[in-house]
């Protein structure tokens, strides 16, 4: 199921949201993933690798109604240097936040002695991909501030960019060797690896 709500470009602000439920299936997510049991493969279905069930995302981008071509519409500003300093500057953003997407749990052992590589052995209770990493929250942000250069065609764009603006930590990784034989520091459960943490990017264009 997708929902998802556009507000075109009005009033120097447009924006669109999109929000998907939705559950996947297979009995195997990749082409080296191996089963269990080869004699019961229907115990093999279970949420798939792929699967995520829940995924927001909302963008949005804002021209600030400040600068000489609001000036043209009659809006009234305070001084002519809050117009130059806050004129022509376009601000876009992108938040993301999705649920976190299964895991296989493993003994790290060849416990089933079936010879199955990679090692396919689940520890007693658990199921096919039973476990799941955590969510994940993004907000990307842009600002540019746009300098006139003669005619409407040509300018310069001073941009900034944030990537992971908060610096959220977002696993997507988790150890699921149930033992402690393959990886003894990270422990069950514990996370292996994360997505990237804050950039900050700089660029200087010439549009013309």
């Amino acid at each position: 199921m997708t929902l998802s709500l556009n507000r075109r470009l009005a009033d120097e602000l447009q924006f669109s949201a999109s929000y998907t439920l939705s559950k996947t299936f297979d009995d195997a997510s990749d082409f080296n993933e191996q089963p269990q049991n080869p004699f019961d493969l229907r115990a093999e279905r279970a949420r798939s690798l792929q699967h995520q069930q829940q995924r927001f995302v909302f963008n949005a981008l804002w021209d600030l109604p400040i600068g000489e071509d609001e000036k043209d519409k009659g809006q009234a500003h305070k001084t002519a240097l809050l117009d130059r300093i806050l004129g022509h500057i376009e601000a876009a953003l992108i938040l993301t936040v999705v649920s976190g997407r299964p895991e296989n749990p493993l003994t790290g052992l060849d416990s089933n002695r079936g010879q199955a590589f990679p090692l396919s052995a689940r520890p007693l209770g658990f199921g096919r991909n039973s476990l799941t990493t955590p969510g994940q929250a993004t907000l990307d942000l842009s600002v540019l501030k746009y300098f006139p250069s003669g005619s409407p065609s040509r300018r310069l764009d001073l941009v900034v960019e944030f990537f992971n603006l908060f610096n959220h930590s977002n696993v997507t990784q988790i150890n699921p060797v149930f033992g402690m034989n393959s990886m003894p520091l990270a422990g069950f459960l514990q996370p292996i690896a994360s997505a990237g943490a804050r950039q900050i990017q700089f660029s200087l264009d010439f549009e013309f």
